[in-house]
């Protein structure tokens, strides 16, 4: 009895079926693989935000000193935190941080990765001259500037998040084609918005964002 075979065509069709399955799965797993990065920094920065409120609640509800502020030198806010509210450094580190080769891989100080930063407007002022906690953000990923995902923040370098360039540029985020972002706001909730939303620095919301008092420093009376 002669055996069957497969002959080169049906062959053909198999490895072009599995291609084309392929093609609809991979899209959908990395998806799937972002999602689960974009809720894993959300639950850094949680665990991040209830150690910097016990942190304020030590320390009379004041931020951490920015660093060099009255010429002394400054512990970092990633070493204090870690020291006694956050022991884990991963925590301090986004799923999205692959860690360039100036920030050398390594899981204990000095130079350990850290992707977030706070608000460098927040560094040194007390908890009891937010105006708007609830829509003041405090911490959130913090990149340079550019096409890549580049984080540059370490234990040791007091790490600020700078305000983002005005004009609501929408593609400087962590994930959703770098359109969203995480944020840790003053009240201690987490929440994802839009890059858009997140760089809007100007108007009454993006004062209220970006600035403890909700006005420019210069403005204040």
């Amino acid at each position: 009895m002669k055996k069957s075979a497969f002959t080169l065509i049906e062959l053909l069709v198999v490895i072009a079926i599995i291609a084309v399955l392929a093609g609809i799965a991979l899209p959908v797993f990395n998806k799937v693989m972002e999602r689960s990065k974009a809720t894993n920094c959300a639950s850094n920065l949680r665990q991040l935000g209830i150690g910097v409120a016990a942190y304020l609640n030590d320390n009379d509800g004041q931020m951490f000193p920015k660093a060099g502020a009255g010429g002394a030198e400054v512990i970092s806010w990633p070493i204090t935190l870690q020291s006694k509210y956050v022991s884990n450094w991963k925590v301090f580190r986004s799923p999205f941080d692959k860690v360039s080769g100036a920030r050398p891989d390594v899981q204990k100080a000095p130079n350990v990765p850290v992707s977030y930063g706070i608000n460098v407007n927040c560094f040194g002022v007390n908890e009891s001259k937010f105006v708007s906690p609830s829509q003041l953000i405090v911490m959130a990923p913090s990149m340079t500037p550019g096409k890549e995902m580049n984080f540059t923040g370490t234990s040791e370098t007091n790490p600020p998040l700078m305000m983002p360039a005005g004009g609501g540029t929408s593609k400087l985020g962590t994930h959703s084609g770098r359109t969203q972002i995480n944020a840790l706001y003053a009240d201690t909730h987490v929440s994802t918005l839009s890059y858009r939303q997140f760089s809007l620095t100007e108007d009454e919301e993006g004062l209220k964002q970006w600035w403890p008092e909700g006005v420019k420093a210069e403005e204040k009376p």
